[in-house]
């Protein structure tokens, strides 16, 4: 969730950018603190109030994310279709507040609107698979990121509540410490100490659906993927300075979410 700025050659190896997109450093233009608490307190409160709250929240920043990086990538001379990424990212959360077969059928129609899209493009230097490809990159993975927090409340609301915390934890610490560190694995470092922090008071209260040991199952999954989440992200942008603020707001979701939703679904059957 952290946006970060980078400085590079236009076109990054695969490898160093995968690295900038955790290590790299970090935008403290704005207010971004106030932005964090923003978004704290509007997932807290969503959560709170119900599976279609959170999964309209979910909705509009999948979909600013799957729009912004088609946008980079169009800038950077690829044909993804930016309407089609866009709407992927948008209902797919919405759907999943339905259900989960809602969920699987706006993923069918997704594949099958960026074949669509693709093949219409007159423009396109790319093949249809190419550029159809590249639009379910940019949509097709956040969205699914960000219906797996809305499956997890549909499972249990005390899980997907503990997800929220484990997350922002690791944002605090990644941007408080990260932020002018001496060495570039500080914040990422203080992230995962951040979420073994709160995986303790889980695992102390026995915060539902957890008791001692499944919560810290659970919060290890959080500390090992957040940072992930924060490297696919970059891998999901056509270089690692691309700005594309809504998918960091949602970057170390992108792992954890699916981990998490299949992993309690198992827990709980």
């Amino acid at each position: 969730m952290t946006t970060a700025v980078r400085s590079g050659a236009p076109r990054e190896s695969f490898a160093r950018s995968l690295a900038s997109g955790l290590v790299g450093g970090y935008d403290v233009e704005g207010p971004r603190v106030r932005l964090g608490v923003l978004w704290l307190v509007a997932l807290i409160v969503a959560t709170v109030l119900g599976g279609w709250a959170l999964g309209v929240l979910m909705a509009l920043v999948a979909g600013a994310a799957a729009s912004q990086s088609a946008a980079a990538w169009r800038r950077a001379g690829r044909r993804p279709h930016q309407i089609v990424a866009g709407l992927t990212g948008l209902l797919m959360p919405l759907a999943a507040a339905v259900g989960t077969a809602s969920l699987g059928a706006v993923a069918v129609l997704a594949v099958g609107a960026a074949l669509a899209g693709a093949a219409t493009d007159r423009r396109r230097h790319s093949s249809v698979l190419a550029d159809a490809g590249l639009t379910l990159r940019c949509g097709f993975v956040v969205g699914l990121a960000c219906s797996s927090l809305v499956i997890i409340h549909r499972l249990e609301i005390g899980a997907a509540i503990c997800l929220v915390l484990l997350m922002c934890a690791y944002d605090v610490g990644d941007f408080l410490v990260g932020t002018g560190a001496s060495t570039p694995a500080e914040g990422p470092i203080a992230g995962i100490a951040a979420v073994l922090v709160v995986t303790f008071a889980i695992g102390v209260f026995a915060f539902p659906p957890f008791d001692w040991a499944s919560a810290w199952v659970f919060g290890g999954m959080a500390a090992a993927m957040c940072p992930l989440g924060q490297v696919l992200a970059t891998a999901m942008l056509p270089t690692a300075e691309s700005r594309a603020p809504s998918l960091r707001r949602v970057d170390t979701l992108l792992l954890v979410g699916s981990l998490w939703a299949w992993a309690l679904w198992g827990y709980l059957t």
